[in-house]
C-alpha cells in the first residue's frame, strides 16, 4: 500500500504541479544551490552531535585516567558550542536565502496569474464569480508560499535524520536498521494523511471563493439588502456558507493534526525496542554505556526531525492543493486572442460593417442570439439601435470592440475582417459609455484620463467642459484631485455619467458607442448628459443604443432588432410611416 500511495504521488496529479512549481523556481537555482549547502551543514550537525554523546559518557564520566578525562571536558564543551554556532549561521542563510528566493516566486506566480486574469476573454468573467476569481489570486497564492518552508524543511530534515541515522548505524547496526524499518512504515499514514490534507484544502479553497463572492455581493448591495430589509436573511446566507467552510476546514485540521500522533505511537514502539534490547546489551558488557547513549541520542534526535517532516509534508499537501486551482486559472485559454501575424488598425476612411453575423453564447443551447445580420455604418454617421428586451442590441455592439466574436460572419473595417487588427490598436480606436458607469477609487483628473500615461490637465479640463462637468468637478474642495471613492459613490447618477463622457471625449476615438447612456437618469439630468452626448458625438462614427426613442430621434438612421434578426432600417419619420415594429415600440412609450 505504501508503494500504491507513492506512485501515485510521483506519477499522478500531485508531481505534475510539484514540477510545474518548480518551474518557477529555475531561475534561482544559484541562489537554491547555495541554501541546500547550507543544509547539508545544518542536518550534519545533528549528526555530529549525538556522536559528542559517546565520547563524553566514554571519555570523561567514565574515564579512570582523571588527566584524560579533564582534556576531554575542556575540548567537547568546545567542540558542542562550534557545532552550534556553525548549525545556527548556515540555518539563518539557508533559511533566508529559500524565503527571499520563495517571496520572489510567490511574488512573480501572483503577478503572472492577475496579467492572465487580463488577457482572459469577456466570456470567461460572464461565468466566472468575481469572488472566487480574486480567492484564487489572494488565498490560493497566499497558501501557496507553505510550499517554500515546506521544500525548505523536506529537504533539510531528511538530511538530518540520514547523518542521524549513520551514527546509529555506525553504533549499532543491527538495532539501527530494527529502528529504521518501524520509522519507514510510519511513512504510510503521513502519506496518506497527507492527501487528504490536500483534498480538503482545496475544497477550503472553493468554499473561500463562495463566501467572497456573497461579501462581494453584499458590500456592494448593501442599500438594496437595506431597503428590503434582508439584512437577517443575508446574514443566515453567509451563516450557512460559512459553516460548510467550517466543516471542511475541521476535515482538514483533523488529517493534519492526527500525522504526529501515529508517528508517536509508532515512535514508541521503537524506543520501547531499543530501552529493552539496548539495555540488555549493556547489561551483558555486549556494548557500551556510552555507545548505547550515543546510540539512544541519535534515535531520539530522528523524532523530532520526522515529525517535522510530517507537518511539512502537509503543508506542502496544501500547498498543492491550492496550486491546483491556481494552474487552472493559468491553462484557461482566451477565446478571443489575436492573430499570429495580426496589424496595427489603421484609420477607418469608410465604414463599419457585419456581414451575415450568427452569435450564441458558449454554452448555450438555445437558440441564436443573432440570426444573420447585416448592417453598414458609414464614416460620421450615427446610427441608433432599438429592439426589445433580449433582442440582441448589446450583443451586436459587443462585436466592434471584439469582446466576442461571431460564430458566423464577420465584423469589417473599410472590408477588412477585424480579426486581422491587434485588439489593443483596434480598442484604442473606439470608446464605450455605459448605462453601468464604472469608474476608479482614483481621482477625478485620473479617472477621466484612464489609459493614459500621463493625465495632462488642460485636456482633462477641457474634456470636463465639454462634457458639462466642469462647474459640479470645481465645486469640490480638492477639484480635480478628488477622490470619489470605490465606484465613484461620492458622485450622484448624473455626474458619474458626464465624467464617463469625459472620460470617452479624453480618448478622442474616432468610433463611439452608447449603450442606454442615458436610461438610468432622472429628466434633469438626462438633459445635462444628452447636451454633453451631442459634443462627444460631434465628427465621430457612433453606434447608439436607447431604451428611450425620443433621444435618438435625430440619428442619422436607426435600425430595429427583434429576435435576433434585423427587420427595419430608415429615419425616425420613415419608421413610423412604416407601421412596423419601430412605430409599435414608439407608440408604446408614448402611451407611457
Amino acid at each position: 500500500m505504501a508503494n500504491k500511495v507513492r506512485i501515485k504521488f510521483w506519477k499522478g496529479e500531485g508531481w505534475q504541479q510539484f514540477r510545474r512549481l518548480l518551474i518557477y523556481f529555475k531561475p534561482y537555482w544559484k541562489l537554491i544551490a547555495i541554501a541546500f549547502v547550507c543544509a547539508l551543514i545544518v542536518g550534519s550537525s545533528g549528526g555530529a552531535t549525538t556522536y559528542l554523546v559517546e565520547p563524553t559518557m566514554n571519555k570523561i564520566f567514565a574515564n579512570p585516567d582523571k588527566d584524560a578525562a579533564r582534556i576531554y571536558l575542556a575540548l567537547i564543551p568546545l567542540a558542542v558550542i562550534a557545532i552550534f554556532v556553525f548549525k545556527g549561521i548556515f540555518r539563518f542563510l539557508q533559511n533566508y536565502i529559500l524565503r527571499i528566493v520563495g517571496q520572489r516566486v510567490i511574488r512573480e506566480i501572483r503577478n503572472l496569474l492577475y496579467e492572465h486574469y487580463q488577457a482572459l476573454s469577456v466570456d470567461y468573467y460572464t461565468d466566472t464569480n468575481t469572488g472566487v476569481m480574486m480567492s484564487r489570486i489572494t488565498n490560493d497564492v497566499t497558501i501557496m508560499e507553505r510550499a517554500v518552508p515546506a521544500l525548505t524543511n523536506l529537504f533539510r530534515e531528511p538530511l538530518q535524520i540520514a547523518f542521524l541515522a549513520g551514527v546509529a548505524i555506525y553504533m549499532w547496526w543491527q538495532m539501527a536498521l530494527i529502528v529504521i524499518v518501524i520509522f519507514a512504515v510510519s511513512a504510510y499514514p503521513v502519506a496518506r494523511f497527507g492527501g487528504k490534507v490536500r483534498k480538503y484544502t482545496r475544497r477550503g479553497q472553493e468554499r473561500m471563493g463562495v463566501l467572497n463572492s456573497i461579501l462581494k455581493e453584499n458590500f456592494s448591495g448593501i442599500r438594496v439588502i437595506k431597503a428590503f430589509a434582508m439584512e437577517a436573511y443575508e446574514t443566515m446566507r453567509f451563516r450557512r456558507e460559512n459553516q460548510r467552510l467550517y466543516e471542511t476546514n475541521v476535515k482538514r485540521v483533523v488529517f493534519d493534526e492526527i500525522s504526529a500522533p501515529a508517528m508517536e505511537a509508532l515512535g514508541s514502539l521503537a524506543a520501547a525496542a531499543v530501552i529493552f534490547y539496548g539495555g540488555m546489551q549493556v547489561v551483558n558488557g555486549t556494548i557500551s554505556s556510552g555507545e548505547f547513549f550515543s546510540f539512544v541520542a541519535s534515535m531520539g534526535m530522528m523524532y523530532e526531525p520526522m515529525k517535522r517532516t510530517s507537518r511539512m509534508y502537509n503543508d506542502f499537501q496544501g500547498a498543492l492543493g491550492a496550486s491546483d486551482r491556481v494552474f487552472q486559472v493559468l491553462d484557461t485559454m482566451s477565446t478571443i486572442v489575436d492573430e499570429p501575424d495580426a496589424i496595427e488598425m489603421p484609420p477607418i476612411r469608410e465604414k463599419l460593417a457585419l456581414e451575415s453575423v450568427h452569435f450564441r453564447y458558449p454554452g448555450e443551447k438555445n437558440d441564436e442570439v443573432l440570426c444573420g445580420v447585416d448592417l453598414e455604418v458609414k464614416v460620421g454617421q450615427t446610427v441608433a439601435i432599438v429592439g426589445g428586451s433580449g433582442s440582441g442590441k448589446t450583443t451586436l455592439i459587443n462585436f466592434f470592440p471584439r469582446f466576442y466574436d461571431p460564430n458566423q460572419g464577420r465584423v469589417t473595417v473599410d472590408g477588412t475582417d477585424i480579426r486581422r487588427f491587434t485588439m489593443s490598436s483596434l480598442r484604442q480606436r473606439i470608446a464605450m459609455v455605459t448605462q453601468d458607469t464604472f469608474l476608479f477609487d482614483d481621482s477625478i483628473r485620473n479617472n477621466i484620463a484612464y489609459g493614459q500615461s500621463e493625465a495632462d490637465l488642460e485636456r482633462v479640463v477641457a474634456a470636463a467642459k465639454m462634457a458639462y462637468a466642469h462647474e459640479f468637478i470645481l465645486s469640490f474642495p480638492r477639484g480635480y484631485d478628488t477622490s470619489i471613492g470605490e465606484l465613484g459613490v461620492r458622485l450622484s447618477g448624473g455626474q458619474r455619467q458626464r465624467l464617463a463622457i469625459a472620460r470617452a471625449l479624453y480618448k478622442n476615438a474616432p468610433i463611439l458607442i452608447l449603450d442606454e447612456a442615458t436610461s438610468s437618469l432622472d429628466s434633469e439630468s438626462e438633459r445635462e448628459v444628452q447636451r454633453a452626448l451631442e459634443n462627444l458625438m460631434e465628427g465621430r462614427t457612433t453606434i447608439v443604443i436607447a431604451h428611450r426613442l425620443s433621444t435618438i430621434r435625430r440619428a442619422d438612421r436607426i435600425v430595429v432588432l427583434k429576435a435576433g434578426q434585423l427587420v427595419e432600417d430608415g429615419s425616425h419619420e420613415e419608421l413610423l410611416a412604416l407601421g412596423g415594429e419601430y412605430a409599435r415600440l414608439y407608440n408604446l412609450q408614448f402611451q407611457e
